[in-house]
């Protein structure tokens, strides 16, 4: 996983989510950071596919839902 381009996946009707910024677990030697710091806790709309997030140190995180099957164009 690159630590630059972060993704939280959910499920096709997930409207909430909770994560670990994976950037801030792999730094968290260089600098004492608390267990809790570390969560990323958000929503995403039910009729969103796609969402960004910013953990408490700023960064960036990706949100995609999954599993749900696109609309055919008529």
């Amino acid at each position: 996983m690159s630590l630059a381009r972060q993704h939280v996946w959910v499920g096709p009707e997930a409207t909430s989510f909770e994560a670990s910024c994976e950037a801030c677990r792999a730094r968290r030697d260089d600098w004492s950071v608390r267990a809790d710091i570390l969560q990323i806790v958000g929503t995403l709309r039910r009729d969103a596919d796609v969402g960004f997030t910013t953990c408490p140190r700023g960064h960036r995180i990706v949100v995609r839902r999954v599993g749900r099957r696109l609309a055919r164009a008529v």
